[in-house]
This record gives C-alpha cells, structure tokens and sequence, in this order.
C-alpha cells in the first residue's frame, strides 16, 4: 500500500504558531496514540498537547495503561478484573521544548519525534512506577478530516492514522511487557481554537478486531456534541479492512446508542489535584455501546463492553471551568456485511465520552 506522504505531513504538521510571541492562548495541539495488545487484552493510551504558546503556555501528557489483573506481581493485582494505572503530569512550555522540521517534542518525563513515515515516543514516570518507549512506522491509509470544524468559541481539526507497526518496551509496576509488531498501535491529531468546559463535547472511539479468518480490521467513530450530548452533529464511522480504507457510514446511516451503570459511582480519576478537587462527584458511567448502520448497499453491526473506566479532568488555562473525558476500554464484536461479503470480527476497544 502506498501513503501520500504530503497528506501525511499535513497531518502531523504543528498548527500552533512558535515565532509569534502574541498568538492567541487558547491554542491546542495534541499528539494521541493508542496501542493495544489482541492476545492479552493490555491497552494504553499516549497523549502530548501543547496549550497557548512557546514561553506562555504548557505541555500536558497523559499515560494511561488498563491490563489484566493476573498479570500483575501479587502485590499489585486488585480483585477486579483488569487495573488500570496512569499518570497526567505538566510542564512549561519553554521555546527550546518543541521544534518543527523534524518535529521534535522535549520535556521532563517525555519525547516525541516523528519524521515522515516514522514516529519514536517515550513517557517515563518513575512515581507512578509507568514507563513506555515505543518506535512506529505508519502503515495504514491517513485521513484529513477536518482543518476548521466549528467548535466552542473557536474550531478543530483532526486527521488520523489508524495503523502503524510499533515495537518498543512498557513497564507497570516494574514488570515489563515488550511491544511487538502484533500490537495494534492508533495515532490521531487535534488541534484547533477553543477553552475546555466550553458547550462542547463528543463521543469517539477506536475498535481493532480481527475477522474469523485473521483479516484485521479498524473502526473508528466520532461525534461531536454539546456538554450534556443532547445536540450532536454529524457522526461518521471509518473502516479499514487491513490498512485499506474500506467503507464510511456517515449522519443518519448511523444509530449510536449508550449504555449507563444503573448507580452512580465515584469512577478514578487524574490528576491527582482535580481527583480531590472533584473527590465528591458521582456519576452513572458508560457499560455498552450499540452502534448499528445501513445504507442501501452495506450494513453494519458493533457491540462494545466497557471492562474499565478512568475519568481525566482537563481545565481551561485561563478561566476555571472543566471538560472531563471519560475513558473506557473494553471488548468489541463486529459484523459487516459489504455487498455479498460477510465480515465477524472481535477484538479489543478505546473509547472516549465528554461529560458536563
């Protein structure tokens, strides 16, 4: 298969001005990955943003890892069934942090460099007993979705790369799980003018199955909405058959429908700051999803069990009101139907829900 290099460069390419000193603060650029490991059932999340401006702003990075309890060192193992582990941590945003060509992140606790096809990440948080060192090459077919959607007060944009083959190391709790090329690895760009705890929100999520007969398969959703998602706008949902781009089903050839806990619970949350901050807060929680389409050719069938949950609260950097994003992760069944072909797949889901 062959990757338009220039689309992929579009995609990766930094929208936050570094050379003018008076650009806007309520800028965001952010570098997000999800890998996740079809034999065992691991799953973790990386994400990188930068917020405002070199010198004015910040650098926010999250490291989130949910993996079955049993394979944990006994100390660390909780009755349930998987843990999760993470950590969010910030820093300054000083000119020599962040450079373009190639583009090169560089901080405390974290790295991220990508030259063209190739991407190299590393997040290391010895409090928290986390650590991942990850190299990447992009494989699939990327997709620029969107440079100037209307959101909040301002826009975003997104464009994506739903394969690259990845190798690397992580580390839970000092045990340490190699990453090889049978991971699937997940990597998507925001970025855009807004202030989190605006009437923004979405729904999105990442579902790598494989087919009865090893053919691998991606889905990607999202759907934007207001805080309290009783307004959404236009969803659509990417599928890759290999690292192909294969089918869309977009607006109303979709019907999205979640499930909730039937109590309310305290779920965990990062950082640790707005954990106590918010220490009191319950909330029913996202257990399923059903995702069905059909449009005069295809149809389309998704089941989603949500097995873990961790909220992440993002402040404004200028005001004080919130978004919180719930993260959930879990098991997926698919059944597609293209034409006369019929495709049953399972596999492992990434999911993201915006609550008010």
């Amino acid at each position: 298969m062959t990757i338009d290099p220039q689309q992929l460069a579009r995609i990766e390419h930094l929208r936050i001005p570094l050379d003018d000193p008076f650009s806007p603060m309520d800028w965001k650029d952010w570098y997000h990955y999800v890998l996740l490991e079809p034999q065992t059932g691991i799953r973790v999340l990386v994400n990188m943003t930068a917020i405002a401006r070199p010198g004015d702003g910040e650098i926010q990075t999250s490291f989130l890892v949910t993996i079955p309890s049993q394979m944990l060192p006994p100390e660390h193992r909780p009755e349930t069934t998987f843990a999760t582990f993470g950590t969010t941590f910030s820093q300054a945003w000083n000119p020599g942090n962040i450079s373009r060509k190639p583009l090169r992140w560089q901080g405390k606790g974290m790295q991220l460099q990508i030259n063209g096809y190739y991407t190299q990440g590393e997040v290391q948080d010895a409090r928290s007993q986390l650590s991942i060192q990850f190299d990447a090459y992009a494989t699939a077919t990327p997709i620029l979705v969107t440079e100037n959607s209307p959101f909040g007060s301002g826009f975003i944009g997104w464009g994506l790369v739903p394969g690259l083959q990845v190798s690397g190391e992580l580390s839970v709790c000092g045990q340490s799980f190699p990453i090889s090329p049978h991971w699937y690895c997940y990597h998507d760009r925001n970025f855009g003018r807004f202030r989190w705890g605006e009437d923004i929100g979405w729904e999105w999520f990442v579902a790598y199955v494989i087919c009865d007969d090893g053919t691998p398969m991606t889905l990607v959703l999202d759907q934007r909405t207001n805080k309290d998602h009783t307004e959404r706008g236009f969803p659509y949902i990417f599928i890759y058959i290999g690292n192909e781009l294969t089918k869309v089903f977009v607006g109303a050839t979709l019907q999205i429908n979640w499930h909730w806990s039937d109590s309310s619970t305290i779920p965990p949350r990062l950082p640790g700051i707005m954990a106590v901050l918010f220490g009191d807060r319950k909330l029913h929680t996202p257990t399923k999803l059903q995702v069905t389409a059909a449009d005069e050719h295809d149809q389309l069938m998704i089941h989603l069990n949500f097995e873990s949950i961790v909220e992440l609260i993002v402040p404004d950097n200028q005001q004080r009101q919130y978004t919180f994003i719930e993260e959930v992760t879990g098991s997926a069944a698919v059944i597609l139907k293209l034409g006369e072909n019929i495709f049953a797949a399972k596999g492992l889901v990434y999911a993201e829900y915006s609550l008010s």
